[in-house]
């Protein structure tokens, strides 16, 4: 079982056009705000779909098209990455006269598709094709890091960094506190400006943009200490899950 904390998130609500093609509509989305993990629902009108039914079996079967106008009862989508790409999974149940069918959407041409989510941007959710169940599976979750020249409006988080296999120990991360200043390889000289807890903290880049670190993947390496502001070296480490 995998299972974590997620604190960071953005809230989206909107509509596929009539004549925009779905599926695409929702992949450009994914890759026009970065979302890297999330859930959306939906529901609407669509017109000659593609999708692949849901079998007895528990499996998905060979794609079939649903012609004409089908009502949108169920629209699920997830957010995630598939072998290092984002991906869009929607599963679906369309009604069309009298025969209703439920499966993976894999294209229908919207007819107004009104689409409302959430995403969270400080993890990174990958997938792995589970062979035993022909289902792709969380294989982990990654810590999101914002890099320095990351769009913090639009992406939220960009960078991805392993979460680490465990916590460090009290003994291993010095208390920091608000006023206190990293020197990061990647993000350069920044200030904190909040201490969430033990494993997290709010800073302020030298371009003004407020990010959140994680310090799980981190080890710090005190400096000089100057009117009372401690600086501290910054070395990223990299874990195995």
């Amino acid at each position: 079982m995998i299972f974590t904390e997620t604190r960071e998130g953005r809230r989206f609500v909107g509509e596929v056009p009539p004549g925009a093609p779905l599926m695409a509509s929702l992949r450009q989305l994914a890759e026009n705000y970065r979302i890297d993990c999330g859930w959306f629902d939906g529901a609407g009108q669509v017109r000659d779909a593609m999708l692949r039914p849901l079998l007895p079996t528990g499996d998905y079967g060979e794609v079939d098209t649903l012609p004409g106008v089908a009502l949108l009862a169920s629209l699920k989508l997830s957010f995630s990455h598939k072998n290092g790409a984002r991906d869009v999974v929607a599963r679906v149940v369309l009604q069309s006269g009298e025969r209703t069918i439920g499966g993976l959407l894999e294209e229908a041409v919207s007819g107004s598709v009104e689409i409302a989510g959430q995403t969270f941007d400080d993890i990174t959710l990958r997938r792995h094709m589970d062979y035993d169940s022909n289902l792709w599976r969380w294989l982990d979750v990654a810590v999101n890091v914002v890099t320095a020249d990351g769009d913090a409006v639009r992406s939220g988080r960009l960078a991805m960094e392993a979460m680490p296999s465990r916590l460090l120990e009290p003994e291993e991360m010095p208390q920091l506190r608000v006023g206190d200043a990293l020197q990061h390889p990647a993000l350069g000289y920044c200030v904190i400006t909040q201490v969430h807890d033990s494993d997290r903290v709010a800073i302020q880049m030298a371009t003004g943009k407020i990010a959140q670190l994680h310090l799980g993947v981190l080890t710090l390496k005190r400096g000089a200490t100057k009117q009372g502001r401690t600086t501290y070296a910054v070395h990223v480490r990299r874990r195995n899950v």
